[in-house]
């Protein structure tokens, strides 16, 4: 048996092995339940879209989950989708993370600094206020159809989720950890890392994790108004076409992108929260289910 300390520092009671292990069980089962029944409730759609198309609504108008399946299934084995998520991958793997390491740095020194942050914050809130629908022709007019003004779709969109979360992170820290800190030599960069970025470390997995699914919209955005290539160009050709069923393909290749990208950012938010205590684990990742 031993003591567990919270995230706030004062101490939570013993932590009993026994306890720990049935914590992980349950958790193990909920998500394995949670699982099941998304995989029931995809598949409940699935035959309801399928049934629906050709009886009650135009086959040509909503496609189907088979015609669908049966284009992409061609799409990649001719390669014709290649050109389209290649440009679509490469914007995002450029512009996401320059998204987030700029709204966490701009969000860093506005919460550390609040004679700067009075200062800059109705620009800000400005700015992040105007849709960033209304700014795609403008980046596009500035920087061409190419990769740059897609690149900077997706930093746009990304930057301001990431620099909200850090500023109001930090804002509403403890000004006490940092005097206890320094009471014990800390100084600079060990402030830094070793006592604000951890304290603040879940509005920052916070803010990269509700910032992808904009990244994604940014990136569609742009490619659908101009682009050589891209997801977003597929689809706009093929509506303009009336070829709902890739329509449907790329809108399906999108989800499946963003699905996996989520997973895998859910698995680095566990691994960089790992050290939370295990009820506040399980309770957040009941909530996200």
């Amino acid at each position: 048996m031993g003591i567990a300390i919270g995230r706030c520092g004062t101490f939570c009671g013993p932590s009993y092995p026994n306890t720990d292990k049935a914590i992980r069980f349950f958790k193990d089962m909920g998500y394995f339940r949670v699982l099941l029944l998304r995989i029931i409730l995809l598949g409940a759609v699935l035959i309801l879209w399928e049934w629906v198309s050709g009886r009650w609504l135009e086959a040509w108008v909503i496609s189907s989950p088979s015609e669908i399946t049966l284009r992409l299934n061609d799409l990649f084995y001719s390669g014709e989708i290649w050109p389209h998520l290649n440009a679509t991958l490469i914007s995002l793997a450029i512009g996401f993370p320059l998204g987030v390491i700029s709204g966490i740095a701009v969000g860093f020194l506005l919460g550390r600094y609040r004679e700067l942050a009075n200062l800059l914050e109705p620009f800000i809130f400005g700015i992040h206020g105007i849709p960033k629908v209304v700014l795609a022709p403008f980046f596009i007019l500035w920087l061409g159809i190419g990769l740059s003004s897609k690149v900077a779709l997706v930093i746009l969109l990304s930057f301001f989720h990431n620099f909200f979360n850090t500023y109001s992170g930090l804002r509403q820290l403890d000004d006490d950890l940092i005097k206890y800190g320094r009471l014990m030599g800390a100084k600079g960069g060990m402030i830094v890392y070793g006592i604000l970025l951890p304290a603040i470390s879940p509005h920052l997995m916070t803010g990269i994790r509700t910032s992808m699914p904009l990244a994604f919209i940014g990136v569609a955005v742009g490619e659908f108004i101009a682009a050589r290539a891209g997801l977003g160009l597929y689809i706009r050709e093929a509506v303009s076409l009336f070829d709902t069923t890739s329509a449907f393909a790329g809108v399906t290749v999108f989800f499946v992108l963003i699905v996996l990208t989520n997973s895998l950012l859910a698995r680095l938010e566990r691994r960089v929260l790992r050290w939370l205590p295990q009820r506040e684990v399980v309770e957040s990742s009941a909530g996200r289910a």
